[in-house]
C-alpha cells in the first residue's frame, strides 16, 4: 500500500498590529496557532500547515512591523519543540526574518527610528518544514516570487541563482522503501509553473504552499461591478489552480491560505476533502493517499515526458531525480 498522510489545514487571518491595538503581537497569533496544532495532533494529523504571515499578518507600513519580524524568529524553536512533543510534522506558515542586507546600497527594510544602521537590513519571508520525529528543520524555502506590493519591503530568494530543491520527509516512505520527498512554495509562487517544475525535477511528490491571499480586497480599479468581477476571477483561479498544479505535476499540493479557499489537490482525484470557505477561521484534517501521484504518472507519463527536450523542461533535470 502507498503511504497515507493526514494533513491539518489551519486557516485563519492573523491579527495585525494597528495603531489602535499596540498590544497585538506575534505571541497572540502563536498562541492561536499552537492551540490548533494541538487539536490537529489530537485528531491524528501527521502534518499541520499554517498560513503565510501567520505571526505578523501583512502590515509593512506599521512602525513596529520590523520589530515584530525580529520577534517572530524566536518562535521557530517553539514550533520545533511543539513538533517533537506532539510527534507531528509542522509547516509554521511563513516567518519573516530580519537579516543584514546582502546589498548594502539597497535599503530593503526601514524602521521608525530612521537610523542608518536600522535601514541596512533585509526581510526574508521564510517557510520551514519541521520533523515530528526530532523537531529538526528538514526543509526551508525563501519566497522567490514577490507580489508587487511586497517588493518594497522584502528580499526575494534567487538573486544569486540556484535551483529550488526538496527534502525527504522523515518517517514517510513508499512500500519500496523510498522516502516521500517534499517541497515548499509560498503564495504568489503558485502563479508560476516553473517553481513546481524545479521541485518535480528533484523528485518532489508533496508540495506545501502557505499563502496570504485575500480575494475580497478592494482592487481599486474601475467601478464596483468591474472590481467584483476581478474579485470573483481571483476566487475562481484559486479554486482551480491547486488541482491543476497537482495534475500537471503528478504531485499532491497542499494550499493553506489566510484569506480562505485552503485545499489539498490530489493528482487524478481533485480537491481531497473539498475547498474551505472564504475568509473563515477553521481547521480541516484531510487524509491523502500519496500514491496517487505515482499512479497518475504510470497512466499519463507526465514526468517521463518532461525529461525530453521538446518543451524545454530538460533544463531543470541536469541535477534532478525525475
Amino acid at each position: 500500500m502507498a503511504p497515507t498522510y493526514k494533513i491539518a489545514l489551519i486557516q485563519f487571518q492573523p491579527k495585525a498590529r494597528k495603531s489602535s491595538e499596540p498590544d497585538v503581537s506575534p505571541a497572540e497569533n502563536f498562541a492561536l496557532s499552537a492551540s490548533y496544532i494541538r487539536k490537529a495532533a489530537s485528531q491524528g494529523a501527521q502534518l499541520a500547515v499554517l498560513p503565510e504571515y501567520h505571526l505578523t499578518s501583512w502590515c509593512p507600513s506599521h512602525p513596529d512591523f520590523i520589530s515584530s519580524c525580529i520577534e517572530s524568529s524566536s518562535y521557530l524553536p517553539k514550533y520545533q519543540s511543539l513538533a517533537k512533543e506532539l510527534k507531528i510534522d509542522i509547516v509554521p506558515g511563513t516567518i519573516c526574518e530580519v537579516h543584514p542586507s546582502s546589498s548594502p546600497e539597497e535599503v530593503t527594510a526601514t524602521s521608525s527610528t530612521g537610523k542608518d544602521e536600522e535601514q541596512q537590513k533585509e526581510v526574508r519571508n521564510m517557510a520551514y518544514f519541521l520533523s515530528g520525529l526530532t523537531g529538526e528543520v528538514v526543509g526551508s524555502y525563501q519566497k522567490r516570487n514577490l507580489w508587487h506590493p511586497e517588493r518594497e519591503h522584502l528580499t526575494a530568494w534567487g538573486k544569486e541563482g540556484g535551483r529550488h530543491k526538496g527534502f525527504d520527509i522523515p518517517g514517510l516512505e513508499f512500500d519500496d522503501g523510498t522516502p516521500v520527498r517534499g517541497g515548499m512554495l509560498i503564495c504568489w509562487d503558485t502563479i508560476f509553473p516553473e517553481g513546481f517544475r524545479e521541485l518535480i525535477a528533484d523528485g518532489v511528490e508533496l508540495v506545501v504552499i502557505p499563502s496570504y491571499w485575500l480575494v475580497t480586497e478592494d482592487f481599486g480599479e474601475g467601478d464596483e461591478g468591474e472590481r467584483a468581477v476581478a474579485r470573483k476571477g481571483e476566487e475562481e483561479f484559486l479554486r482551480g489552480v491547486v488541482v491543476t498544479r497537482a495534475f500537471e505535476n503528478t504531485a499532491t499540493v497542499v494550499f493553506v491560505n489566510a484569506g480562505g479557499l485552503s485545499q489539498v489537490g490530489v493528482p487524478g482525484v481533485g480537491n481531497q476533502g473539498g475547498v474551505m470557505g472564504v475568509e473563515t477561521e477553521e481547521m480541516r484534517v484531510v487524509e491523502v493517499d500519496l500514491g496517487r501521484g505515482r499512479g497518475l504518472e504510470r497512466r499519463y507519463k507526465i514526468r517521463e515526458d518532461m525529461r525530453g527536450v521538446e518543451w524545454g523542461y530538460g533544463v531543470y533535470h541536469g541535477e534532478g531525480r525525475l
